[in-house]
């Protein structure tokens, strides 16, 4: 999934706006490093599930023979979730 920077940004102003009126969080950094840490976390997870999202649609061109009677969408969405269950990593 791709996502812009500044989505990112407001994703961050979000979650730290909700988690502090929730008193859910209490900052022992400055609040800019830890937005800087959300920042490159939120990032870092969108990048890798960039990485399987090709890895999927890589699988699904290699074996678009013998998936003609179902729909390639559904199909690229099992892929990817059976890729993403192997690696470890929560969609």
């Amino acid at each position: 999934m791709k996502i812009r920077g500044e989505q990112i940004d407001r994703l961050v102003d979000h979650l730290l706006r909700r988690y502090k009126e929730r008193k859910l969080i209490v900052l022992k950094s400055k609040e800019s490093d830890v937005r800087e840490k959300i920042k490159n976390i939120i990032a870092q997870n969108f990048h890798e599930e960039e990485i399987i999202e090709e890895e999927a649609r890589k699988m699904l061109a290699s074996h678009a023979g013998q998936v003609k009677e179902m729909d390639h969408y559904k199909m690229f969405i099992l892929i990817k979730q059976k890729l993403a269950e192997k690696k470890g990593f929560i969609l």
